[in-house]
C-alpha cells in the first residue's frame, strides 16, 4: 500500500500580505522614519507664558518639543517669533446624580483652559481660543480619601488630552498661514494688540474640597 507523499501546506494570502506589510513597517522603522500625529510648528521660536513648574506647563513643553524640534523654546517673550498665552484656566466639578438619600452618587469633573497665540509685537495669529474636556465619575462618600486620589488621577488624564488638543490646534493650518501672513506684516490694521508681557488671569486650580464642605464646586 503507498502512501500518497503530503502535500507542502500553503499560507492563505492575507498572511502573506501580513507578513510583507509588518516587514515593511519594519524596513521604515530602522531608516528612521516614525508616524508623526501632528506637523512642526511653522515658526523657529516660541515662548510659553504657562508656568514650567507644574505639571501641565511640562508637559506642553514636552510635547512641543516632540512635534516640533526645529522649534526653540525661549525664555522671554522678545526673544520669540510667537507667544503662547495661557489666558484662563479652571476646574470644575458639579453634582450629575443624587441617589434616594439626597447623597452625590456621580459628578461631573471638568476644565476649560483658554489661550491664545501672538506675536512678539503683541498681534494675534491665534485669537483667545477655549478648550474644554469633561469626564464623569461615580462617587460614594463612604471612601472619600480613595476617591480623593480618583479625582486628581483623573484630572491628570483630562490635561494630558487638552496637551494633545492644544497641539493639534497650534499646528493647524490655518495657524500656519496666519504666522506667516504675521511675519510678512500683513495684519488687519483694525484687529486687536495684546500685551506680551501679560501674565495669566488664572495660574492654577484650588486645593480640592470635599464634597459638602463651602467652596465645593470649583478649582
Amino acid at each position: 500500500m503507498q502512501i500518497a507523499p503530503q502535500r507542502p501546506q500553503r499560507f492563505p494570502a492575507r498572511w502573506l500580505l501580513r507578513a510583507a506589510s509588518l516587514a515593511a513597517v519594519m524596513l521604515l522603522a530602522a531608516c528612521g522614519f516614525a508616524l508623526r500625529g501632528v506637523t512642526p510648528l511653522p515658526f523657529d521660536t516660541l515662548y510659553v507664558g504657562i508656568a514650567d513648574n507644574t505639571r501641565f506647563g511640562a508637559d506642553i513643553r514636552r510635547a512641543l518639543r516632540a512635534a516640533s524640534p526645529n522649534t526653540r523654546l525661549v525664555d522671554q517673550p522678545d526673544q520669540a517669533q510667537a507667544i503662547l498665552q495661557q489666558v484662563h484656566s479652571r476646574r470644575t466639578l458639579r453634582e450629575v446624580s443624587l441617589n434616594a438619600q439626597g447623597r452625590v452618587e456621580e459628578y461631573e469633573l471638568g476644565i476649560d483652559f483658554t489661550f491664545r497665540l501672538i506675536t512678539n509685537k503683541g498681534l494675534a495669529i491665534l485669537p483667545d481660543t477655549t478648550l474644554s474636556v469633561y469626564r464623569e465619575m461615580p462617587y460614594d462618600d463612604q471612601v472619600v480619601q480613595a476617591k480623593q486620589g480618583q479625582i486628581e488621577s483623573l484630572y491628570q488624564s483630562m490635561q494630558q488630552s487638552l496637551v494633545s488638543r492644544l497641539l493639534r490646534r497650534l499646528t493647524a493650518a490655518d495657524v500656519r498661514t496666519a504666522a506667516e501672513a504675521a511675519a510678512r506684516g500683513e495684519s488687519d490694521p483694525d484687529a486687536p494688540v495684546f500685551d506680551p508681557n501679560a501674565a495669566p488671569s488664572d495660574t492654577g486650580p484650588e486645593t480640592w474640597q470635599t464634597p459638602g464642605s463651602p467652596g465645593t464646586g470649583s478649582w
